[in-house]
C-alpha cells in the first residue's frame, strides 16, 4: 500500500504568471483615470453651477445712468478740483511778496496757507447766466492765510482767479466783519499749532510722571497703547475767557476705545497767545477738582501730601464698557441679517457730476470745508424752489463745575473736513451711490476724502398717502395710495465726540426735509463727588453733562423767482352764535389770521409757544389755478428755547436767540457764522444779529430764510458706549403751500388704485388692480452691493 502510494505522481503546484503591463501603457492608464477624476470633479462643479444659477437671481438692473465726479471741466457750483486747489497753492507760493512757506514746513510764527475753497459766484450773475443773458462766471478760490511772521501778527483772506490758471489776487475784508484786521487769536488751532502743542505738553508733562503712575496707573512718556496705560489729552474751547485771549484747557483721558467716558479729573491749560512757541506757558492745572496756577506748585503740594489725592486705575470691565464691543443679554438674538434695499428696476435717480435728478427734483450739491455739505439751485418740475439750502453751523454749550466755559462751534472745527469714509451697509444703503470730496485745508496739498457723501431712494415703509373706501355693510368702494419713498443727500460729520448725521431728503409730494441725527459719544467729566443737578453718573466717578445742541440753517427761497413775501398766519380763536345753531352751543372756534411782516424786525420769531402760527414764504405775483398765492411753509419740529443769552461764550451763536428770521438777501450776507467763532466768540468776527439792525424791507424782493433748530439733552445710562439717533433727530421740514393744483405726488407711477370691475353692490365681483404701468411682480433680482471691506478708514493725499 505504501508501495502504491509512493508510485502516484503529485500534483505539481504553480503560481499563476503575472501580467506584465509595459512601462508606458501603465503611465497611460493612470493618466486616463486622474483625467476621469478631473471630469468628474469639473462636471460636479459645472452641475452644482447651474443649480446656483438657476436659483439665485441676477442682479437688478443698475437703473437711469450716473457719472462720475468731472475733475475736468467742474460745473458752476462744483467744488474745486485738485488741480485747481494746487495751481492756487503753487500761485500765491510764487508771491514773492507774501512771503508764504510751504505748508509742510510752517510753524505758528511763519505766512502759510491754511485753506483753499470755492469762492461762490455772485448769485445775481449766476441767475443772469442761467437766463442766457450773460456769460458764464469765472471760477475762482477764496484763500485764508495765516500771517504769524507779521507783526501783529493776524488772518487774511484773498481771492484767486480766475481758474484754472491763476493770473491774480487780492486781499479781501468781508463787510459784516466786525474785526478788521482779523485777530490772530481767532484763527481756528490747525495740526500746524497743535504739533507744536503736542511737543509743549511732552515737555512739561515729564515732571508729573509719578503723579501719573500713582494716580491713574498712566503716563504720557513711555507707555504702550495696546496695554491701555497711556494719556491722550483732549483741548476744548474757547481758548480762555475773555476776548483776545488764547489758552487752552487740554483735559486728561485714559486712551483706550471710547476714551470720552474715561476722563481723569487732570488737565493743563497751556497760554499760547504768542505767535512763538517759546513764548507759551502753563496758565492753570485741575487736580482731583483742585486748581493751581503753576505746575510746580501741584507737583509741591502732592509730594508733600498737601493736597486730595486719587487713586484711579482701569479694571477689565472698566476698559471694556467703553467699547463697541457686543455685551448684554443674547438670548434673543441670532446672527441674523436685517432688512436690506432692493430696487428691482435699479436707480430712480440720476447723478451727474455733482447734479443730482429725481422725480421732477433737480438740485445741484457742494461740500464745503467749513460749513459742509450744501445743496444748490433746486427746483422741481422745471420750478424754481430755492436758491441755497446750507447748514451755517453746529453749537454745543455744556454744564457743570468744569464744563460751564465750553461752547463749542462747529463751523470752526471744519465741518466740511470733519466729513469722513461712510461705511456701506450701516452709514447708508449699501447700493447707495458713494461720491469722494477734495479738500485743501491743514495740509499742504489736496486731500481726497472717499465715499464721504451718499446719495441713496429709500422707502419709508409707509404710505405717503392712501385711502380705503368703506362703504358700510363689508362693502368696499375702492383703494387708492402711494408709498412714501424718497431721496437721501448724506454726509456724516465727526466732532468732538459726537457724530451728526446730515440728511437732505427730497419727498414725492415736493416737501423738503432737513434732517440732523445725533451719535456718537457723550462728552463727561470726572466726578467722585456728584454733580446731579449737571448731569447723570454713567460710571464710576464719571458724569455726562447736560448740554444743548444747536443747528442754524439758511434757505434762500426763490419761489420761482426772487421776488417773495414772508407772512405768518396766526391761530386765534372767535365767538360767536352759529349759523346753524342757537342757544347753548359751543360758540368758539379757531380761525387763522394772514399777516404780512413788512421788515426784518418784524420777521423775527423767537421763542413764543404760546401763539402758533404757521410761517408762509410766497410769491405775490405766482398764483394757482384759484388765484391763491404760490408758496412753501416751514415747519420746525425741533424747536429748542435758548436759555443762554446772558452767557459770553454764546456771543458769537447770536443766531441761537431765534426761532427764525428774515432777512433781504446781499451778497455779502452769504453766512451766519465763521470760522472765526470758536477762537473768540466772546467778541466776534461775524455777529449775525447785525444782519437784522438795518430793518431791511422784505416785501417783494429777494428772501433768506434763518432757522434755529436743536434740543436739550441730559445723558443717561442708556447713552453708553454711544447715542442711539432714536428720539435725538431735528427736522426742519419746507412744504408746499398752495404752489400746486393737486399734491405733485400724483404723477408718479409707482401707485396702486383698486376697484371692482362690475358692481359695486357685488362683494364677489372680481377686482382690477391698476399699477399705471409699474410692475408689480415679485422682485427676482437683488441688488449689487458694496461690501464693508471696501472701507478704507483713510485720507488720501
Amino acid at each position: 500500500m505504501e508501495d502504491k502510494m509512493k508510485s502516484v505522481p503529485r500534483l505539481q503546484l504553480r503560481r499563476p504568471s503575472a501580467v506584465i503591463i509595459p512601462r508606458g501603457k501603465w503611465l497611460a492608464v493612470r493618466i486616463l483615470a486622474v483625467v476621469a477624476g478631473i471630469l468628474v470633479v469639473l462636471l460636479a462643479i459645472a452641475l452644482a453651477v447651474v443649480i446656483i444659477l438657476k436659483t439665485t437671481p441676477p442682479y437688478c438692473s443698475s437703473g437711469l445712468e450716473s457719472s462720475a465726479k468731472n475733475l475736468e471741466n467742474p460745473g458752476l457750483f462744483n467744488d474745486l478740483t485738485p488741480k485747481e486747489m494746487i495751481a492756487v497753492r503753487d500761485y500765491l507760493l510764487s508771491q514773492k511778496r507774501l512771503n508764504l512757506i510751504s505748508y509742510e514746513n510752517a510753524t505758528v510764527n511763519s505766512s502759510y496757507i491754511f485753506m483753499i475753497s470755492l469762492q461762490v459766484p455772485l448769485k445775481a450773475a449766476v441767475l443772469s447766466f442761467q437766463a442766457g443773458v450773460d456769460r458764464k462766471p469765472q471760477r475762482a478760490a477764496k484763500v485764508i492765510v495765516y500771517r504769524g511772521d507779521i507783526e501783529p501778527p493776524r488772518v487774511e483772506e484773498y481771492v484767486v482767479g480766475p481758474l484754472p490758471i491763476p493770473k491774480f489776487y487780492r486781499v479781501v475784508t468781508s463787510p459784516v466783519y466786525r474785526r478788521v484786521p482779523i485777530p490772530f487769536t481767532s484763527r481756528p488751532v490747525d495740526s500746524t499749532e497743535r504739533k507744536q502743542l503736542k511737543e509743549f505738553i511732552s515737555i512739561v508733562t515729564e515732571e508729573l510722571h509719578s503723579l501719573f503712575i500713582e494716580s491713574y496707573n498712566v503716563t504720557y512718556h513711555n507707555c504702550t497703547p495696546r496695554r491701555k496705560n497711556c494719556i491722550i489729552f483732549q483741548d476744548f474751547a474757547p481758548r480762555g475767557t475773555k476776548s483776545n485771549e488764547r489758552k487752552t484747557w487740554f483735559w486728561a483721558y485714559r486712551e483706550t476705545e471710547g476714551f470720552y467716558l474715561h476722563p481723569l479729573g487732570f488737565a493743563i491749560q497751556i497760554n499760547h497767545q504768542k505767535a512763538d512757541s517759546l513764548d507759551w506757558s502753563i496758565s492753570g492745572v485741575i487736580y482731583n477738582g483742585q486748581l493751581f496756577y503753576e505746575l510746580d506748585d501741584l507737583i509741591r503740594r502732592y509730594d508733600s501730601g498737601m493736597l486730595r489725592k486719587v487713586s484711579h486705575s482701569m479694571d477689565t470691565v472698566d476698559a471694556q464698557f467703553s467699547t463697541f464691543t457686543r455685551r448684554g443679554h443674547r438670548s434673543f438674538d441670532t446672527p441674523l441679517r436685517g432688512p436690506r434695499l432692493i430696487e428691482p428696476d435699479g436707480h430712480r435717480y440720476s447723478v451727474d457730476d455733482q447734479f443730482v435728478h429725481y422725480f421732477g427734483w433737480s438740485f445741484n450739491f457742494h461740500m464745503h470745508p467749513s460749513t459742509g455739505l450744501q445743496i444748490l439751485d433746486v427746483y422741481f418740475q422745471g420750478e424754481k424752489i430755492a436758491y441755497e439750502i446750507s447748514l451755517q453751523d453746529i453749537t454745543a454749550f455744556y454744564t457743570g463745575p468744569e464744563m460751564a466755559w465750553v461752547g463749542l462751534y462747529g463751523v470752526s472745527w471744519l465741518l466740511g473736513a470733519s466729513s469722513f469714509e461712510l461705511v456701506p451697509g450701516i452709514d447708508c444703503p449699501a447700493t447707495a451711490t458713494f461720491r469722494d470730496s477734495y479738500h485743501f485745508v491743514n495740509s499742504g496739498s489736496p486731500r481726497r476724502y472717499k465715499n464721504s457723501i451718499c446719495i441713496f431712494e429709500q422707502t419709508a415703509n409707509t404710505p405717503l398717502r392712501r385711502h380705503y373706501s368703506n362703504g358700510g355693510e363689508g362693502k368696499f368702494n375702492f383703494y387708492g395710495g402711494l408709498v412714501s419713498s424718497n431721496l437721501v443727500v448724506r454726509t456724516i460729520v465727526s466732532l468732538w465726540s459726537c457724530d451728526y448725521i446730515i440728511d437732505y431728503v427730497f419727498h414725492l409730494d415736493a416737501t423738503i426735509e432737513l434732517k440732523i441725527s445725533l451719535t456718537g459719544y457723550i462728552q463727561t467729566t470726572f466726578d467722585p463727588a456728584g454733580q446731579d443737578r449737571y448731569g447723570n453718573r454713567v460710571h464710576e466717578n464719571v458724569i455726562g453733562n447736560l448740554h444743548q445742541h444747536l443747528f442754524f440753517w439758511k434757505i434762500d427761497f426763490d419761489i420761482e423767482t426772487t421776488s417773495n413775501r414772508f407772512q405768518t398766519l396766526d391761530m386765534v380763536t372767535e365767538s360767536g352764535s352759529t349759523f346753524w345753531y342757537s342757544g347753548a352751543v359751543n360758540n368758539t372756534q379757531l380761525k387763522f389770521e394772514a399777516v404780512l411782516k413788512e421788515n426784518e424786525n418784524e420777521a423775527i420769531v423767537k421763542y413764543d409757544f404760546d401763539h402758533p402760527m404757521h410761517y408762509i414764504i410766497y410769491n405775490m405775483n405766482a398764483d394757482n389755478k384759484f388765484n391763491i398765492h404760490r408758496g412753501y411753509r416751514i415747519i420746525n419740529e425741533a424747536k429748542s428755547k435758548f436759555l443762554l443769552e446772558n452767557s459770553t461764550v454764546t456771543n458769537a451763536a447770536g443766531w441761537a436767540k431765534y426761532q427764525l428770521a428774515v432777512t433781504k438777501y446781499k451778497d455779502v450776507e452769504d453766512s451766519a457764522s465763521s470760522i472765526y467763532a470758536q477762537g473768540d466768540p466772546f467778541d466776534p468776527v461775524l455777529d449775525f444779529t447785525r444782519y437784522l439792525e438795518d430793518n431791511d424791507s422784505i416785501v417783494d424782493t429777494d428772501l433768506v430764510v434763518w432757522m434755529t433748530a436743536g434740543f436739550h439733552h441730559i445723558p443717561r445710562m442708556e447713552d453708553v458706549p454711544s447715542i442711539s439717533t432714536t428720539a435725538n433727530q431735528a427736522r426742519i421740514f419746507l412744504r408746499p403751500y398752495n404752489f400746486f393744483n393737486h399734491c405733485p405726488s400724483m404723477a408718479v407711477s409707482d401707485a396702486l388704485v383698486i376697484r371692482r370691475k362690475i358692481n359695486l353692490d357685488n362683494l364677489d365681483a372680481d377686482l382690477s388692480f391698476e399699477t399705471f404701468g409699474t410692475d408689480s411682480d415679485e422682485p427676482h433680482c437683488y441688488q449689487k452691493e458694496k461690501h464693508i471691506t471696501e472701507f478704507e478708514g483713510k485720507i488720501h493725499v
